[in-house]
């Protein structure tokens, strides 16, 4: 099972803290302007200092550079919002960025093609084994998260931390990382 992360919260670090603790591989899906994303959606964003602890123990995705939907921008925006995110979170932190995550998962075949040909792989909102940490997202045909989770076979849990933080969501992260990978 994977863990993944997108927007690039200040709570990232508990999330860091907790696939550490269960050995739970996790990406790191982040906007280069994750600050400016943090400041507009109102929750606390990573510093720089805390990016960089992250990006040394696990992967870093890219998120585009300012999260803009894809599929709502021109696809000359769109391919620079794929393109130079990764140019720019190599050169920030030192690293091969692989994986792609577009925002809200909004793609369409030319993007992905777009996306598939620089990245490795690109993980989207919905689909096969995908399951959103939410109390009722319509990625998980809205549904809790913990219900659907058994419905499905789990490949990939994905959040946002700062969701936890909203919906009070961490207790039932770690009840479910720890029935779900020792049992």
């Amino acid at each position: 099972m994977i863990l993944s992360v997108d927007d690039a919260s200040a709570s990232d670090m508990r999330i860091a803290d907790i696939a550490t603790k269960y050995e739970v591989e996790t990406v790191f899906y982040w906007p280069v302007e994750w600050r400016s994303l943090a400041y507009y959606k109102g929750y606390q964003p990573l510093n720089i200092f805390e990016a960089y602890a992250i990006s040394k123990q696990f992967e870093i995705g890219s998120h585009t550079i300012t999260h803009r939907h894809l599929t709502n921008i021109s696809l000359e925006d769109a391919e620079m919002e794929i393109v130079d995110s990764k140019l720019m979170l190599e050169a920030l932190f030192g690293k091969k960025i692989t994986k792609f995550c577009p925002p809200r998962g909004y793609t369409n075949e030319r993007l992905t093609n777009i996306t598939l040909g620089l990245y490795e792989s690109q993980r989207l909102t919905k689909g096969n084994g995908l399951v959103h940490i939410h109390p009722d997202s319509g990625a998980n045909n809205n549904m809790p998260w913990r219900g659907y989770a058994k419905s499905i076979e789990v490949e990939e849990l994905w959040c946002h931390s700062w969701e936890l933080d909203k919906f009070n969501l961490w207790g039932e992260l770690e009840e479910y990382l720890s029935e779900n990978l020792y049992s």
